[in-house]
């Protein structure tokens, strides 16, 4: 069987994007059911509300029309808006198209909805998103689809290196590295049988891409030094995010997705 190409996957997901959009939507709520927009006075172009002048604020900011309605003075305030916001990372590579069971997810699949979820919460608090190096900064009730749209179709845009970036991805490559300002996030993502290592008698491991693949006589022989060396491997995944002022935090796709986008977002929050 052919592995799917990166076209493949584009057309799949883009086909299944109204799914997909409402399937976010749906696991945000679950994950912060009484979330609401993070508004407050600052320096950005929107109108938030009147308030009463005190005495040391600046006269220049007073609303003379509204005042001329009343007897008292009123300052006209405008909506915080963040600069840098968030950068969405989706590293995907072709051992993310795994999926151990029917019954369970592809690791791209879940890493995506998780994307797009957060994303659904981070502009319901107000903050501005954008994919990593493919859109600018969005803001808005259209950003999400527009997000979801830029996953399939891609893109091309200035990274802000100001941006809080969370990473989705495996992370099941050597030496792993994580580079952003402080306070983002990684998100490493397996399979259940990536975790457990089920596997008994002899077993063909099939290779994604151009990987030969690998026969194990008896794969239960193979079981301690395998866990050994993922143990490894989530360590340095934890190192290099340590290294790089990030939160790491680990998912599997039997688990429940909400209580990784819980955790996620209650990080991002923490800083």
């Amino acid at each position: 069987m052919t592995a799917p190409t990166a076209l493949d996957n584009a057309q799949s997901l883009a086909a299944g994007l109204p799914k997909l959009l409402l399937a976010a939507e749906r696991l945000a709520f679950v994950a912060a059911p009484g979330l609401h927009g993070r508004r407050r006075a600052g320096t950005g172009e929107s109108f938030w509300q009147f308030r009463d002048w005190r005495e040391g604020d600046d006269t220049r900011r007073i609303d003379w029309r509204r005042s001329a309605a009343g007897e008292r003075l009123y300052l006209r305030e405008h909506e915080w808006e963040a600069q840098a916001g968030f950068s969405l990372h989706f590293a995907d590579s072709p051992g993310m198209a795994f999926q151990s069971a029917k019954s369970l997810p592809a690791k791209r699949d879940r890493a995506i909805l998780l994307l797009l979820a957060l994303a659904a919460l981070l502009l319901r608090a107000g903050e501005r998103v954008s994919l990593a190096g493919v859109t600018p900064p969005l803001a808005g009730t259209t950003a999400l689809f527009s997000l979801a749209q830029a996953i399939t179709s891609g893109g091309a845009a200035p990274a802000d290196p100001r941006a809080r970036r969370v990473v989705f991805g495996d992370f099941l490559t050597p030496n792993p590295r994580f580079t952003a300002p402080p306070g983002g996030a990684v998100l490493q993502i397996l399979d259940p049988a990536e975790c457990d290592f089920p596997y008994t008698g002899r077993i063909v491991f099939e290779g994604y891409a151009r990987e030969p693949n690998l026969e194990a006589p008896n794969a239960a022989a193979w079981r301690a030094a395998y866990l050994d060396r993922l143990a490894a491997q989530r360590d340095a995944v934890q190192q290099a995010a340590n290294r790089a002022a990030q939160t790491a935090l680990f998912h599997r796709t039997d688990s429940p997705p909400a209580i990784a986008l819980s955790a996620l977002y209650q990080a991002l929050r923490r800083v």
